[in-house]
Formats: C-alpha cells, sequence, structure tokens
C-alpha cells in the first residue's frame, strides 16, 4: 500500500524544474513569440499620454449652510439653494450631457450621432475621484490622449462646462421662481384691496373708529389670540396652496414653494426634494423623449414623493385646523365679554384678521422676490481650479518595461502549465524513480532511445512529442561510445553484481527476456545484453525462444534451422544449429528456427529442459527471448527453466499503477524465480530523474580511442583467439 501511495505519480517542485530544465527550447521559443507579439503590439499601439488637474468644489454650491460662509443673504433663499453631494458633482462632471457639450465645443464633427460617438470617447478616457470622501471637496481629474496639448484643452473645457451648465441651471431656477413670485403678488394686492374696501365700507356705515373701549384684559388676550391665529392661518394657508398646486394635474411638473413658513421639516425636505428631481427631469427632456426608461422611472419617482408630500400636508392642516379651532374657541369667549358692540366688533376683527394675514403673506412673498432678484447677480462658478491641467510628456499607455515584462513572464509561464499539465496527467512509467515507488521489483537498468540523434523522431523526442517509436537493432559494439552503449554496461555491470549476490557459485545462468506488451524492445534488449556480455569475453548463448515471431532471428538473419528443428527431434545436437555473429567469438545464437504450429507444447517438452540443462555446461550466460506474456502462455512456459526473469518495460507506454501487480519473486515448481526490471527507451534529452552530463556524439578527430579502450580491445582478442584456438 505504501508503494501505491508514493507512485500516485505526484509531481515535486524539483521534477518540475528538472523536466522544465531539459525542455529549454521550449522557453526559448515561447519567450520568443511572446516578446515578438509585445514588440508588434507596440508598434502597432499609438501612445497615449495623461494630463492631471484638480478642482475643489465651492460648500455653497453643496448647499451647506451659509452661516460657515458669512453670506447670510443668499444662505436663506431657499429656491436657489439646492443640497448637492459631493459624489454628485463627480458623476455630472463625467456625465454624457457635459461630454457632447465638450465635443461641440472642440468642432469636431455637427452629426449628432458622430457627437454622442466622441462623447462617448472622450468619457472613456476621463477619470475623476474624490481626493478624500470623508472629508474633502477636492477632486482629482485625469484624462488620456494622443495628444499632450489636446488632453490639457479637453480637461479645461469638462471643468468650464460643468460650471457652466451648474450656473445657467441656477439662472432658469431663479427665473422660474421669480414669474411664481409675480403672479401671487398680483393675486394678493386684489385681494388686499377687497379686503380694504371691506374694511372702509364697515366703518363708514357704523361709524366705528377703534375697538379702544373694549376692556384691556380680554383685548390683550384676543390679541395674543389673534396672533396665534394669524401665525396658524398663515401656515394653513401656505399648505392649502400647495396642496393645490399638488392636486393641479396641469402644473404636475411645477415647482413648489421652499421655505414657505410651514413649521414641518418633513414636509420641507420632500418639497426640496421634488424640487431637486423635477429640475432633473427637466434637464434630461432636453436631449431625450418621454419615453425614456429614465423619464418613465423620474416619473413614477415624482408620482410617489406628490403622493407622500400631500399626505403629509393633509396631515399637517388637520393639525392645524384642530389648533385653530380651540385659539378660536377661546377668541369667542373673550368676544363675548366685549361689552361694546360685539356684533360689530366681531364683524370687524375678523375682516381686520383676513387684512392681516394677506399682508403677512404678501411682505414674505416681497421679501422673496428681492432676495431672488439680489441672487440673480451670484455669478460664481460651483468649482475653483486649483491645479492646473499639467503632466509628464513621458508616454503612460502602453507601458513598455511592464509589456515586455509581462511577455517575458508570459513567455515562461506557458510552457510551464503545459508541462505541468503533461506531466500531471501523464500515467506512464517515466523513470526509474516511477519504478521503484510503485514496484518491490528492483530495479536493473534503464536503457535511452536508440534513434538516431538527428532523425525526426530524435528531434521530436528531444521537445517531448512522438514518443512511441520501435527500438532498433544491435546499438553497441567494441569501439563504440554513445549512451544506449553505457547504458548496456551498466546493465551488464549490475548483472554481475546480481550474480555475485543471488548466485554465488560462477556458475551458468539462464535469464528470461520478458515483457506484457508488444513492441516495448523485449528483444532489442536481450540481444544487445547478449553482446555487451560477450565483449567482456563471457561465453553467452542468445536462445530466440520466441517461435510465434521470431523478432531476433529476423533482426540477425540467422539461418532457418533453430530451436523449433531441436524441439521436433529433427536435430539432436544443439550445436549444429548455433549460429555464430561476426566480430563476437564468444556469442552463440541459436534461432527459432521454423516457426511450428504448436509452440506452447514445444516449449513444455522435456526437450526444452535438457537443452537448458545442456547448455548450461557450455556457457556463462545464456538469455532467452520469449514471446508476450500474459497473451500467450510461451512465456511462463519457459520461466519454469530459467534462473532469473528480466522484465522489459517502455517508458512512457507502460502504465506505471500496473507496476504494483508484478511480484519480485514468483515460485514456479517451487522454486523461486526472481524478477528484475529493465526500462527501455528512456528519452534522454527530457525526463524527471537527471539528464545525462555529456553528450556522446563525437567529432571525427574525437572518434579515436583513447590508448587505454585500445589496448583493451587488443588484450580481449588474444583472449578471444586462444579460446577459439582450444575449442
Amino acid at each position: 500500500m505504501e508503494k501505491e501511495k508514493k507512485g500516485e505519480g505526484f509531481v515535486t517542485i524539483g521534477d518540475l524544474w528538472k523536466l522544465c530544465a531539459a525542455r529549454w527550447r521550449w522557453y526559448v521559443v515561447s519567450v520568443g513569440i511572446c516578446l515578438v507579439l509585445a514588440l508588434g503590439y507596440l508598434l502597432k499601439t499609438p501612445y497615449l499620454y495623461t494630463r492631471y488637474a484638480a478642482i475643489i468644489v465651492r460648500e455653497e454650491s453643496l448647499g451647506e449652510n451659509a452661516t460657515k460662509a458669512n453670506s447670510n443673504e443668499l444662505s436663506e433663499i431657499g429656491f436657489v439653494k439646492q443640497k448637492e453631494k459631493i459624489s454628485n458633482v463627480v458623476r455630472h462632471l463625467g456625465s454624457l450631457d457635459v461630454m457632447m457639450e465638450v465635443v461641440r465645443r472642440l468642432k469636431l464633427t455637427d452629426n449628432e450621432d458622430e457627437i454622442i460617438y466622441y462623447a462617448f470617447e472622450i468619457q472613456s478616457r476621463f477619470l475623476a475621484e474624490i481626493e478624500d470622501p470623508l472629508t474633502s471637496t477636492i477632486i482629482d481629474l485625469t484624462y488620456k490622449d494622443y495628444s499632450t496639448t489636446e488632453a490639457e484643452r479637453v480637461l479645461s473645457l469638462i471643468i468650464q462646462v460643468y460650471n457652466d451648465k451648474w450656473l445657467e441651471e441656477k439662472r432658469q431656477l431663479i427665473r422660474n421662481t421669480s414669474i411664481f413670485i409675480d403672479s401671487r403678488l398680483r393675486l394678493l394686492e386684489r385681494e388686499l384691496d377687497i379686503v380694504d374696501d371691506s374694511i372702509s365700507t364697515f366703518k363708514s356705515q357704523f361709524g366705528i373708529t377703534s375697538l379702544d373701549r373694549v376692556s384691556d384684559v380680554y383685548l390683550q388676550q384676543q390679541s395674543a389670540a389673534d396672533a396665534e391665529i394669524l401665525s396658524l392661518s398663515n401656515e394653513k394657508a401656505m399648505a392649502q396652496y400647495i396642496r393645490d398646486l399638488l392636486h393641479d394635474d396641469s402644473g404636475k411638473h411645477q415647482l413648489l414653494i421652499v421655505n414657505s413658513g410651514i413649521k414641518n421639516n418633513v414636509i420641507e425636505s420632500q418639497i426640496t426634494l421634488y424640487n431637486n428631481l423635477v429640475l432633473q427631469m427637466e434637464n434630461h427632456l432636453e436631449y431625450t423623449s418621454d419615453l425614456n426608461p429614465l423619464i418613465i422611472s423620474q416619473e413614477k419617482e415624482l408620482t410617489k414623493l406628490r403622493k407622500n408630500i400631500l399626505a403629509n400636508v393633509d396631515d399637517h392642516i388637520q393639525s392645524l385646523d384642530i389648533q385653530l379651532n380651540s385659539l378660536r374657541g377661546f377668541h369667542s369667549q373673550t368676544t363675548s365679554k366685549i361689552i361694546s358692540n360685539p356684533g360689530h366688533a366681531k364683524y370687524l376683527t375678523s375682516i381686520e384678521r383676513d387684512q392681516k394675514v394677506k399682508e403677512s403673506l404678501y411682505l414674505y412673498l416681497l421679501q422673496k422676490k428681492e432676495e431672488n432678484e439680489i441672487s440673480a447677480t451670484y455669478k460664481a462658478a460651483p468649482t475653483k481650479i486649483i491645479d492646473i491641467p499639467n503632466g509628464s510628456d513621458k508616454a503612460t499607455t502602453p507601458n513598455r518595461p511592464k509589456l515586455l515584462i509581462a511577455a517575458f513572464m508570459l513567455g515562461l509561464l506557458v510552457p510551464t502549465t503545459v508541462l505541468f499539465l503533461m506531466a500531471s496527467t501523464d500515467t506512464s512509467v517515466r523513470d526509474r524513480r516511477d519504478v521503484e515507488r510503485n514496484t518491490d521489483i528492483p530495479f536493473l537498468g534503464e536503457v535511452p532511445y536508440s534513434g538516431r540523434e538527428h532523425s525526426l523522431e530524435s528531434m521530436l523526442m528531444r521537445f517531448g512529442i512522438g514518443r512511441k517509436a520501435k527500438s532498433g537493432g544491435i546499438v553497441v559494439g567494441h569501439d563504440m561510445l554513445n549512451a544506449s552503449n553505457e547504458a548496456f554496461r551498466v546493465l551488464r555491470d549490475n548483472m554481475d553484481s546480481i550474480r555475485a549476490d543471488k548466485f554465488p557459485d560462477k556458475g551458468c545462468r539462464v535469464y528470461l527476456i520478458k515483457s506484457t506488451q508488444i513492441e516495448v524492445g523485449k528483444t532489442f534488449v536481450g540481444m544487445n545484453l547478449a553482446i555487451t556480455k560477450a565483449i567482456d569475453g563471457s561465453r553467452v548463448l542468445f536462445i530466440d525462444g520466441d517461435l510465434r515471431q521470431a523478432s531476433a532471428s529476423r533482426l540477425w538473419r540467422t539461418p532457418l534451422l533453430g530451436l523449433s528443428d531441436y524441439l521436433c527431434g529433427d536435430e539432436s545436437d544443439f550445436r549444429k544449429l548455433l549460429w555464430h555473429p561476426e566480430g563476437y567469438p564468444t556469442l552463440d545464437v541459436l534461432a527459432a528456427g521454423a516457426l511450428p504450429t504448436n509452440p506452447a507444447e514445444l516449449l513444455k517438452s522435456s526437450l526444452f529442459k535438457d537443452l537448458i540443462n545442456k547448455v548450461r555446461e557450455h556457457y556463462d550466460c545464456v538469455f532467452v527471448d520469449s514471446p508476450t506474456a500474459g497473451i500467450l502462455a510461451d512465456a511462463d512456459t519457459i520461466e519454469r527453466f530459467v534462473d532469473c526473469t528480466l522484465f522489459v518495460v517502455r517508458a512512457g507506454e507502460f502504465n506505471r499503477h500496473r507496476l504494483s501487480e508484478l511480484s519480485p519473486i514468483e515460485i514456479i515448481n517451487g522454486a523461486a524465480k526472481p524478477q528484475y526490471i529493465v526500462l527501455n527507451g528512456v528519452n534522454i534529452h527530457a525526463r524527471y530523474g537527471f539528464a545525462y552530463s555529456h553528450k556522446y556524439e563525437r567529432s571525427e578527430e574525437d572518434k579515436n580511442l583513447t590508448t587505454i579502450s585500445k589496448k583493451t580491445i587488443l588484450l580481449n582478442k588474444i583472449i578471444f583467439k586462444k579460446k577459439k584456438h582450444q575449442v
């Protein structure tokens, strides 16, 4: 279970680093492409320059209490004052309405559609931010353009257009207020004339000059009550007037009076909000239609607000009526006690009261008219420039250093991501560490891919592409110094170590070359391993036990006679069937011979067992090639007569999770058969475990062997000749 956990194929940072280092060409290509694309983008993209400005919003334009600014007269002008948040100023500065006016003043085009297009373009390059949203009224403005001069001009125009629109809005509000006050004054003048005439006629008719005879006490009480009734009646009249305006559908978009004398903060705040919404809707209707969703939404909000104001005004009028009824009752009591002509006094008092109400309202409107006229002369802009448009002459977009660094990092990230995904999803055996993690079978050695160094397959393998390729033929020899030759020498030395540990008698050992997949290089490994053993002077026999394909016999081009002829009884002396490869005097090959129809039965016969026993007497090492195990029973049959099994695994093809199914020791016929793994087809140009630290390819001048190697080969030849002479 521990082996299985280790073999989950987790890619460590060290593995990923070595994999990336082996695929360094990928990074060169990826970084090169990304940098070329970045440079192309820099060459195609025009440079944008940034200009900055800062404005401060005047507090009076935000509706702050004017006592802070020592401007009592202007602060009391309820018709002009509009409370506005600093965030609304920021939004208005970047609004499409302001941008369209900027385009018109720049005279970029006369077409309305093009004006909107240019307005959107300017809006996308403009940014307004509050310096400190909690305490500051300073707004920082930023604008990007291809020309520094044009950027400064646009910034200045945005500020100027906003100020002009704000002032025009205030002037329009003042004009509407003046018209409303004038109409109310004319109406009150007519009503006061009527009341004055009524008083004059009444006094003339009844000869009444004054009411001084009325008791001073009751007169004082009556006077106080009259004053209170006057105040409440005035407040009620204004409330009724506002209610009448709200009920009048023809003037539903008309502004309401602010600071009308109604002592109700809720109604006053609602009226202020109502006037703001009316002005906003009138401003929007200048460049859109009634069917615009924004207008419809504002209309619904106005209707809802009108209902709320009406409800509050009705409640307030009821409250005033209750107070008036109470005061009038008290007034009636005092009036009844007046001894001198109470009926006339009452009538005269009521007329005078009406006169005073209208006079108070008339004076109030006159005061507001004067204040409105004074406000018409107020022309201070709502904002003041504290930092004129300025900025560096260096382009801000595109940022060349950042873009090149990003391209470089992307060039590194893409191949790293691809390699990590490839490594994470690869379940095949990649190197010896995968073998050691997933099985207890001892690892004997590995053989690199033996294709030509400059072939297309080899070039693709350098980039980790096209890993499946058939192994070649003989890749080892006396004077060969390549990666495959060195790998087989390592295998030979490891086999000698196994032999010294497991087989101390120094006798002949028979090895089975076995695999569970086709085209994994099983025959290739067996042939080259046999030659490698023969090079060091050992007497070696290679038996082609694959009586179905005879792969080794075809590769070696052996005679037609071989193992099948011996097992069929056609030849009793196996030595007459041996073939001797040229250049390797201590190596004999027993070919497969003619392919029989019953290979499994022939291998089970006693003749094969006798053959194995006979060859043990003549050789130091015997290699037996076999068909693919698992599919055919031939390999399992041969395994009964051998001493050790070499299980060949192809890197990049064999699923590493299947390694856990293999056993290091197989008990066959009561005998323990040790098993070792040989990893074939390792890509030495891209691997996890390690990479060769030097190249085995040599130039023409370096192909000559060193003096020591020449002496060693010469000594081996002398030994071979003596042994051959003895035989």
